[in-house]
């Protein structure tokens, strides 16, 4: 469940979007070592997680850890955005100089 907060966060998802995009991307699954037939945690189980680490104050320190482990390899997490794009062929105006 932490990476599940791991990819929220640095997603900015909501509760809803992170299991929509569990169930969605194949990428988020290997991330969370989940097979295709296996359940995925629906938008309450992931704020009653998240919650329960609020009322002891951990989620700040858990992510604090987690970016310590990260810059001890090299690495710098960012947040990201999810962009969803369509190439649309359009019709080729062809303008005549007269």
């Amino acid at each position: 469940m932490l990476k599940v907060l791991v990819l929220q966060q640095l997603n900015s998802l909501s509760d809803d979007r992170i299991e929509y995009q569990i169930r969605d991307r194949l990428s988020f699954m290997r991330f969370l070592g989940m097979e295709l037939e296996d359940p995925v945690p629906d938008a309450k189980t992931v704020w009653s997680f998240r919650e329960q680490r609020k009322a002891f104050n951990l989620v700040n320190e858990l992510f604090a850890r987690f970016h310590e482990q990260l810059a001890c390899h090299g690495y710098d997490a960012r947040n990201g955005q999810m962009v969803d794009a369509t190439f649309v062929e359009v019709p080729r105006q062809r303008n005549k100089g007269e």
